[in-house]
């Protein structure tokens, strides 16, 4: 177990560091110590914190260095790489074990009931989980499934009145772009791979999307990918 912890700290340390040139090592050290917390139900810096007997000032500060636009990175770059590492040792494989892989980009959103009145974002949202409106935030993501592993690549918290570029069709064109980009960059063409959506995402208009981006529309779904 420590021996897998102490090689999964060294493979995300150099992802963060070949990616952000301009990060710092505390701000690495924190990173590292929210990702892991989430194996011990350590889910922010105040319950890390309070785990390890430290003051939580000490990491919010490493953390309000990071802008909105590394944030997104941020989530782009680990998902993608790990991906790339696993469908190109799938692809080494033989057909059958191809097969029963079965490399598939899903997008779909999901509602996070939130009750602070000072988040941004926070509207009322129908949920079909509950089968009711909830207030909180709608999050939509982009996933890639190979086997049994899912890795989220893109996700953007939805506003209710978006408008021009914050619309939810808009916000699925950039983030797939952005998906597709870096998948290019390292030679990987995602267009083999079919896409799945939601029922809401099975307009005319996204579906030109996907065909102009080269994808395969393999199937619409009513359930949540996230």
């Amino acid at each position: 177990m420590r021996q897998h912890l102490t090689k999964s700290a060294m493979y995300f340390q150099m992802i963060l560091f070949s990616h952000f040139r301009r990060i710092t090592t505390q701000q690495t050290e924190t990173l590292l110590l929210l990702s892991f917390g989430h194996l011990f139900g350590l889910y922010n810096p105040k319950q890390i914190a309070g785990a390890l007997s430290i003051p939580k000032a000490n990491l919010y500060p490493h953390l309000k260095g990071f802008s909105v636009y590394q944030w997104k990175s941020l989530l782009v770059r680990i998902g993608c790489s790990i991906a790339i590492q696993e469908i190109q040792e799938t692809e080494t494989k033989s057909a059958s074990t191809k097969s029963r892989r079965c490399i598939t980009i899903s997008v779909d959103e999901t509602n996070v009931s939130r009750y602070s009145k000072l988040l941004s974002y926070c509207y009322n949202w129908w949920s079909k989980k509950h089968n009711s409106t909830i207030r909180g935030q709608n999050v939509l993501g982009i996933t890639i499934k190979i086997g049994n592993m899912i890795t989220p690549h893109n996700i953007r918290i939805v506003c209710k009145q978006g408008r021009d570029n914050t619309e939810k069709p808009n916000l699925f064109n950039t983030m797939l772009k952005e998906v597709l980009d870096f998948f290019n960059a390292q030679g990987i063409e995602l267009s083999q791979y079919p896409i799945t959506y939601g029922s809401w995402y099975g307009s005319e208009d996204l579906s030109k999307t996907c065909l102009r981006s080269g994808l395969i529309v393999s199937s619409f779904t009513e359930k949540a990918t996230m």
